[in-house]
């Protein structure tokens, strides 16, 4: 009888124990989820036009094509952080926020997805090669972001031509380490990023 009450009081505490361990693992895997809120607030262009742009899906380098915040804490040293992350990939948010600021822009009569049936005149083609925070100088961090931009003209029964190429590099200085306050930060890089891109497309494309 003793045996069997001494049994069921170590079950007891293992359940105990096991439930305790759960509620700290939720705890601990508490993630926050962010998104850009880029958005081109001046007046659309208004001149005659008949280019057709497709926005390509933007690659981006493997070191931060994953969805958590990347820090830069040394020259040669980055971690990824775990619980603050992207709620989707970041190539595929700067590929969305890119391709809702031209079609907005008036620069082109339409602007398509990849996947559109109609002839494109143009395509924009982007690599994203740095989207980060740098906390390498604790005295001056910044978020940083990198885009290579290409625009192809297309010409029938010919191959595309590059008529334009260029690599925005735009950095904007933050107070802290805050993820809120670096995603925040990297909206600002975006919007200045395609600020200057719709600037340069405007002398090719109208």
């Amino acid at each position: 009888m003793t045996r069997r009450i001494f049994s069921c009081f170590c079950v007891s505490i293992y359940v105990w124990l096991v439930m305790l361990s759960g509620c700290g693992s939720r705890q601990a895997y508490n993630k926050k989820y962010y998104v850009l809120s880029t958005r081109r607030e001046t007046k659309s262009i208004q001149d005659e036009k008949d280019s057709i742009l497709e926005v390509r899906h933007f690659t981006i380098d493997s070191a931060f094509s994953g969805k958590g915040l990347v820090y830069r804490i040394g020259e040669f040293e980055y971690e990824s952080d775990f619980y603050n992350e992207l709620l989707v990939s970041p190539s595929a948010m700067i590929t969305e926020k890119a391709r809702a600021w031209l079609s907005e822009s008036g620069l082109c009569k339409r602007v398509l997805d990849p996947g559109s049936q109609i002839d494109p005149t143009h395509i924009i083609e982007g690599n994203i090669t740095a989207f980060y925070g740098d906390f390498s100088d604790k005295l001056s961090p910044a978020a940083v972001m990198e885009i290579r931009v290409f625009l192809l003209e297309m010409k029938t029964g010919k191959e595309p031509v590059i008529v334009f190429g260029k690599t925005y590099n735009i950095s904007v200085a933050i107070e802290s380490k805050s993820p809120g306050i670096l995603v925040s930060a990297l909206d600002r890089c975006l919007i200045k990023t395609l600020t200057n891109l719709e600037k340069d497309l405007a002398e090719r494309l109208l």
